[in-house]
């Protein structure tokens, strides 16, 4: 099987969901990030950017595993047609749980997650937390 950078360099239809689960994660980090930001912003309080740094992962967090233990997706995935699935069995918490902790710590692992994902021969659609939790994200639009 090919790795998610082979796909990248031959594939337009795996280029166009990447760029989907792309723009999904910056608009459910964007609801997450600026009411945090407000927040620490108006409350003052200090060191404004650690704070927000650390809430904002940990609120992404708990936003993306409870809405796509529960629903399946976030707000940023429905707009742009994608799902989080099981690959063996149905959806549960621990699993939105697990496949969610690099949000926690979006600044280096989140990045690190998605190229050793695209860097091993599994679905290429995983990164490599998916591989783990036993999830993918699936286009949902025909």
């Amino acid at each position: 099987m090919p790795t998610g950078y082979d796909l990248l360099e031959h594939s337009h239809e795996f280029r166009m969901h990447m760029l989907r689960r792309l723009a999904a994660g910056l608009i459910d980090a964007s609801l997450v990030f600026i009411p945090i930001a407000l927040i620490v912003f108006v409350l003052n309080l200090e060191p404004m950017e650690l704070l927000v740094g650390v809430l904002s992962g940990f609120g992404w967090f708990l936003y993306s595993a409870i809405s796509e233990s529960y629903a399946g997706t976030t707000l940023g995935k429905r707009a742009l047609g994608l799902i989080v699935a099981s690959t063996d069995g149905p959806m549960t918490l621990s699993k939105g749980i697990v496949r969610n902790v690099p949000k926690m710590f979006w600044y280096v692992f989140l990045v690190i997650d998605v190229f050793v994902g695209l860097a091993t021969k599994d679905d290429p659609r995983q990164r490599w937390v998916d591989s783990i939790a036993s999830t993918v994200v699936i286009n949902n639009k025909k």
